[in-house]
């Protein structure tokens, strides 16, 4: 089994944003962050080759155009299929895409634009999966979401035919299980995918960062704040009980980590190499 983390790139935004009511006196001795407050962002997404089904989780943000991009400051952009491309696979190759959520730094590189206004999916021959709420939230966001959303990615994908809609946790195919998280946004997608390595957890933005594990550590830009915590609570409890692999799209130091329990306490255990 092949399983490559893929730096798509990285942008920065306030501290505050990403970390919620934890003071910066706390977050800043853990994380880097800068004389404007702005911390850098990874958007590391993963590539597991798993046999018969060779399968990307999340694209980065591509060339996804969406209001408000330069507040961001992206840099280091790089496309998916160079990136595979260098491990030997042609696009074509892909055979599913579990995009966590529709937000446009974790879909927006699952089409690409061929002409003005043109969108293709990026991998002809790809499903890609999504959560149900989230398709209908990219055509009709809240205002809060709004700028979150590339519905031009998504529109590509629903006219070639291969976006799938999940609503229910469910078993995808042999070796890799989808489950429904809420509190970020409505419907994200965590999978768990069995490795030799052990359960790698492919957690999106219900767990972006090593910090997030913290109980009350959530992003101010979550959609509901104490559904967020139940969710990321429940979720570091399913990573314990399976003895699992933590992986972190956003956090710009730390790829993967196990988890440690201390009474009722989850923790940080050791970071993992991929």
């Amino acid at each position: 089994m092949t399983i490559q983390p893929i730096e798509t790139g990285f942008f920065s935004t306030d501290g505050g944003a990403m970390f919620g009511m934890v003071s910066r006196r706390v977050w800043s001795s853990k994380y880097p962050v800068d004389g404007d407050n702005r911390c850098p962002l990874a958007m590391r997404i993963l590539f597991v080759d798993m046999g018969a089904h060779k399968v990307l989780f999340d694209t980065g943000a591509g060339t996804a155009k969406v209001h408000g991009i330069d507040y961001y400051k992206f840099h280091d952009p790089l496309d998916v299929r160079e990136a595979l491309a260098r491990l030997g696979y042609a696009p074509d190759a892909i055979t599913d895409v579990v995009l966590s959520h529709l937000h446009f730094d974790h879909c927006g590189g699952a089409a690409v634009e061929t002409a003005p206004g043109h969108w293709v999916p990026t991998f002809p021959k790809a499903t890609y999966w999504a959560g149900s709420r989230q398709r209908a939230l990219t055509f009709n966001p809240s205002r809060w979401e709004a700028d979150s959303y590339a519905p031009a990615v998504v529109a590509a994908l629903e006219e070639a035919g291969c976006l799938r809609l999940i609503d229910a946790d469910t078993e995808l195919f042999p070796g890799l299980r989808v489950e429904l998280y809420q509190g970020h946004t409505d419907d994200q997608l965590v999978s768990f995918i069995e490795t030799p390595l052990g359960c790698l957890v492919y957690a999106g933005d219900v767990i972006p960062m090593t910090l997030h594990v913290m109980p009350l550590c959530i992003a101010a830009v979550d959609n509901a704040a104490v559904v967020a915590v139940d969710e990321k609570l429940r979720l570091l409890h399913r990573v314990v009980e399976k003895d699992g692999i933590l992986f972190f799209f956003h956090d710009a130091v730390t790829k993967a980590t196990r988890l440690r329990r201390s009474g009722e306490r989850v923790l940080l255990g050791g970071p993992v190499e991929l």
